[in-house]
């Protein structure tokens, strides 16, 4: 015969307390949050919104310098005809920007004219 295995007493932590039920986080999420709690996580989101912003934005700047350091190096690496040069010129020259106005359109305008030169040098 098979002897049974004795009956195993409920399980209990250091404290001498059983351990808590698992915690059922759809609960818990389902759950109007606290008025404090809920300030906490919007303080959080827009933390992470601005740093995000800012990551994005330091990558928009680098790939716009990016471009226009491969126009300065190709304009240096070549001799160019005075049409060319003519025309890059009026570019740079027609190209309408208020920095101190930090508009998102200027960088556009920016980015948009550092295209057209590549372009121009192909």
């Amino acid at each position: 015969m098979m002897k049974s295995k004795p009956a195993s007493a409920p399980a209990v932590d250091a404290a001498g307390k059983p351990p808590a039920a698992p915690r059922n986080i759809a609960a818990v999420l389902g759950r109007k949050a606290s008025r404090k709690a809920a300030r906490e996580m919007l303080l959080l989101e827009t933390r992470r919104l601005r740093a995000m912003f800012s990551e994005i934005a330091e990558r928009y700047v680098a790939n716009t310098e990016g471009k226009i350091a491969s126009v300065v190096d190709a304009i240096e690496a070549r001799t160019l005809p005075a049409e060319k040069i003519g025309g890059m010129l009026k570019v740079l020259r027609d190209l309408a920007v208020k920095p101190q106005k930090g508009r998102r359109k200027d960088l556009s305008r920016i980015e948009q004219a550092a295209e057209t030169l590549l372009k121009a040098l192909e």
